[in-house]
């Protein structure tokens, strides 16, 4: 739900009355919804796990930099309105899952920086992501060329 405030308090973010209120700054709008705690299952486990290892490959500062540059060009492409970018986070996570599924035998919950360069991964470089169409090209993607 949107939302409004009175008095020119304009990005508020936090709890409140059983809502969590949170604030895009991109779009200038504060939205609010329900405060709910998830019920845990084994695929919470599961993501979980696999969110770990990834973060624990430390991609290079480089690497991140240019994540960054292909967030700016691609949500600034007309045909991206539905699907867009945040953070470099959200971007990474998206190119690992999506070579996971193009490739079945990537188990993303024991990969290795090892095993991504010996079998010369796509996830290597936005370069090469975009050249295994795990990724729609950009204004100069040819330059993003940093190694994870």
């Amino acid at each position: 739900m949107k939302v409004s405030f009175q008095y020119g308090l304009a990005g508020y973010t936090g709890k409140a009355d059983g809502l969590v209120y949170c604030y895009r700054r991109r779009q200038g709008i504060v939205y609010a919804r329900k405060k709910r705690y998830p019920k845990l299952n084994e695929n919470n486990a599961k993501i979980g796990n696999t969110t770990k290892n990834l973060h624990a490959l430390k991609p290079s500062t480089g690497y991140k930099d240019d994540m960054r540059t292909y967030i700016t060009r691609y949500n600034a492409l007309k045909n991206t309105k539905k699907q867009q970018y945040y953070s470099w986070v959200n971007l990474y996570i998206s190119l690992m899952t999506d070579m996971a599924k193009a490739n079945p035998d990537i188990d993303l919950r024991t990969i290795t920086r090892e095993y991504i360069y010996e079998h010369n991964l796509p996830c290597i470089s936005i370069k090469k992501a975009v050249e295994a169409e795990l990724l729609i090209p950009v204004y100069d993607y040819v330059s993003m060329t940093k190694e994870l």
